[in-house]
């Protein structure tokens, strides 16, 4: 299928055999006679596997004349030096919408043969890589979570699938292809054994592990890789940000040698190629078949078949109460040198409970079996080192230092709002938060001012620029450009025309508020002339608020990836900001236009939207060189500082959380990378341990000695 002769004698091979050359390879519908249709479908099998033996001894004709193939869809010609073929050649048969997909698209989609495979590849394992898991881990029990909403859906990707509840089912429980060692550099096997680097440093070879079954048991298939692009550019998702990250102007090409290997091609030799390739998820074809316009409906509360250790049966969805999370039996992972000793209890019961002094509640009693302690009202009074519990030994605290990027705890002002569009507006609100009078009043001075908008990427963060410190006469001085240069009888400031300065600050997080951090910025921006009115929503129903673009200003927080470089493009380029054409967003002088129409479904809070930031993110994202990158990286970090839309507030070097003593870990408790205490499935359920600290508080006794333990291995100086 290579050359021209090889296409010419493959349908040579196709007329012989079934008396025409058919492109459709799925069979055609019953007429009301099935017989024909499937003598159709018996035929075109047979057809199929005549060309693929006369494919495979072609091959092997065109090596013994050094005769030289196309690589994989690159136009170029290499010599064939084929390496033992792993598995038997490939066919598509997928549904006609897939097939057309497919088709209009032949650069991006290749079916080789098994000889195609280039030769000279040096395939790895991580073999290097040391486990992080304990093998003292227990199997069994049942982990006791809890969520503060009931999920609104159990689909992966479209509306209201990026809820906290998706973690469970897909972040913390996928496996790709390949894994970042959590504890370093490296990458460990995933659904790839081995895997190998193209020439061009931005395709990767992969061989599939043939154990990889998903949790209904059907296998994993190469060609899943190719449906998984299908889905992710599909409208039907309704997931503008999938359609662009796996558009085909990032992932030019997906190759398939035969069973067991493929080779992914990105747009650029990114430092990190194998871990943006690698975010390609295999989507399980035959439980889609094909998308249309109803698939948001159909899908909303049916799991996907993972190929990770838990999955989402219907008997276990508790509608409005609870979500079960079963291991599912026989996992093909279980005994893979970097997953064994993991993912070790039975079940995961997620409790919907939506209100925080019930959540800390229920921990007291022994219904949940961890509480975040990172607010210090939580680990200095209603868990101090002298509570009963902590006494006696039945629950610990731990205090863990990481080394990751921090979540971005800030406040995001609208810069399509009318009065936030004006920048000297945008500017005085950051002078008019008083961050540190929160870390001091709210946190104990436990946690540190955040810096900019991308702390924690080592040489790629900026060196030296701070956020700006509460100051009441820079903050007028601001204002006053703006034309708000009258004060109010009631403390606000207002123009001549008598419009006050006052903002509606929209929050997600009820835990906050409690901790009294929304009361704080509220009396201090007074202080400067700002009204905030405080609006604290339940976490979905304000992240859609905020999703749709209509806040005004946000205090809240997007986890961040673990990463060589930050990403600017989603949340900082106009292209997430508006509807609009980029030709149709700004005037012949740069300026942005009036009346444009906010894109919602984006991670572009903030709204941003200036042409000289779009064109420094556009060549951040194609530069292939890690010097470019920091250079642009500072220059944007600069240019967002200076818009002033983003208020950095607060990070925390590490979290901390109470835990009863069943709950078990490995002897460092936790991997350097680990953003939350269970991200990587380390931990385990001492089933007798558990019961006998429930006999011992039955009885009025102590389990053990106190326990509170800090783990500074990865503290940064």
């Amino acid at each position: 299928m290579k050359t021209k002769l090889t296409g010419f004698l493959l349908t040579a091979a196709l007329i012989w055999a079934g008396g025409c050359n058919q492109k459709q390879l799925k069979k055609p519908a019953s007429t009301g006679d099935d017989k024909p249709a499937a003598a159709a479908a018996m035929s075109e099998d047979h057809v199929r596997q005549m060309a693929q033996v006369f494919a495979q001894e072609f091959a092997a004709e065109l090596k013994r004349q050094n005769v030289t193939v196309a690589n994989g869809g690159t136009g170029q010609t290499v010599p064939v030096v084929p390496t033992p073929p792993v598995g038997r050649a490939v066919t598509l048969n997928s549904a006609p919408d897939v097939m057309e997909f497919y088709e209009a698209n032949p650069d991006g989609f290749t079916v080789a043969q098994p000889g195609d495979l280039p030769s000279g590849l040096e395939w790895v394992t991580g073999a290097e890589l040391e486990e992080f898991a304990s093998p003292e881990a227990k199997r069994g029990g049942t982990f006791m979570e809890y969520t503060s909403d009931y999920p609104r859906t159990l689909r992966f990707v479209g509306p209201d699938a990026n809820g906290a509840f998706r973690s469970y089912m897909l972040d913390y429980n996928a496996v790709y292809l390949v894994m970042p060692h959590p504890n370093g550099d490296g990458y460990y096997p995933g659904l790839a054994k081995e895997w190998a680097y193209g020439p061009d440093g931005r395709t990767v070879f992969f061989r599939i592990d043939p154990d990889a079954r998903y949790s209904d048991g059907k296998p994993l298939k190469v060609t899943d890789f190719f449906f998984g692009l299908y889905m992710m550019r599909s409208k039907h998702i309704q997931a503008p940000w999938y359609n662009d990250y796996f558009s085909d102007e990032k992932f030019e090409n997906v190759t398939i040698y035969d069973e067991q290997t493929l080779s992914i091609r990105f747009y650029k030799a990114k430092p990190d190629v194998i871990e943006k390739i690698a975010g390609l998820r295999p989507v399980p074809e035959h439980f889609y078949g094909e998308l249309d316009e109803q698939y948001v409906e159909d899908f909303q509360f049916k799991f996907e078949p993972t190929l990770g250790a838990y999955e989402v049966k219907t008997d276990n969805v508790k509608s409005g109460e609870s979500v079960t999370l079963t291991r599912v039996p026989g996992w093909w992972a279980d005994k893979k040198r970097f997953f064994r000793n993991r993912f070790n209890p039975d079940a995961i019961k997620v409790t919907v409970v939506r209100e925080p002094a019930k959540v800390f509640e229920l921990f007291l009693k022994g219904d949940l079996d961890w509480h975040g302690l990172a607010l210090p009202e939580y680990w200095y009074e209603k868990l101090p080192d002298d509570h009963e519990l902590v006494k006696n030994g039945h629950v610990e605290k731990i205090q863990f230092h990481n080394d990751v990027p921090r979540p971005t705890w800030a406040v995001r002002l609208n810069s399509n709002h009318p009065v936030l569009s004006n920048q000297d507006i945008r500017v005085g609100m950051n002078y008019a938060l008083n961050f540190s009078a929160v870390i001091e009043k709210c946190f104990r001075n436990d946690y540190e001012r955040m810096r900019t908008v991308a702390d924690g990427y080592g040489p790629r963060s900026h060196p030296n620029l701070k956020a700006r410190a509460f100051s009441v006469e820079k903050a007028k001085e601001q204002f006053a450009k703006a034309g708000y240069t009258e004060l109010g009888p009631d403390g606000i400031l207002r123009t001549p025309a008598g419009k006050r300065l006052s903002f509606v600050f929209t929050t997600p997080y009820k835990r906050l508020d409690e901790a009294g951090v929304m009361t704080v910025l509220k009396e201090e921006a007074k202080k400067a002339g700002v009204e905030l009115q405080v609006e604290v929503m339940e976490r979905t129903a304000a992240w859609k608020k905020i999703s749709e673009k209509k806040h005004e200003m946000m205090l809240g927080a997007l986890n961040t990836s673990v990463e060589m470089y930050p990403r600017f493009w989603e949340p900082y380029h106009s292209d997430n900001a508006y509807k609009e054409d980029k030709a149709d967003r700004y005037d012949a002088n740069g300026k942005l236009k009036l009346g444009l129409t906010p894109k919602p479904v984006t991670n572009s809070f903030t709204l941003m939207a200036d042409h000289e930031i779009d064109g420094l993110i556009e060549r951040y994202r194609e530069s292939e060189d890690l010097k470019e990158i920091t250079q642009l990286s500072h220059t944007l970090i600069q240019k967002i500082h200076d818009h002033g839309a983003y208020v950095p507030g607060w990070v925390r070097p590490w979290y901390r959380v109470g835990q009863w003593r069943w709950v078990k870990y490995p002897k460092d408790y936790n991997v350097r990378e680990s953003r939350e205490p269970f991200e990587f499935h380390i931990h385990w359920i001492d089933s007798d341990e558990k019961a006998r600290t429930l006999k011992a508080m039955e009885d009025g006794k102590a389990s053990g000695a106190a326990s509170i333990r800090v783990f500074d291995k990865y503290k940064l100086d």
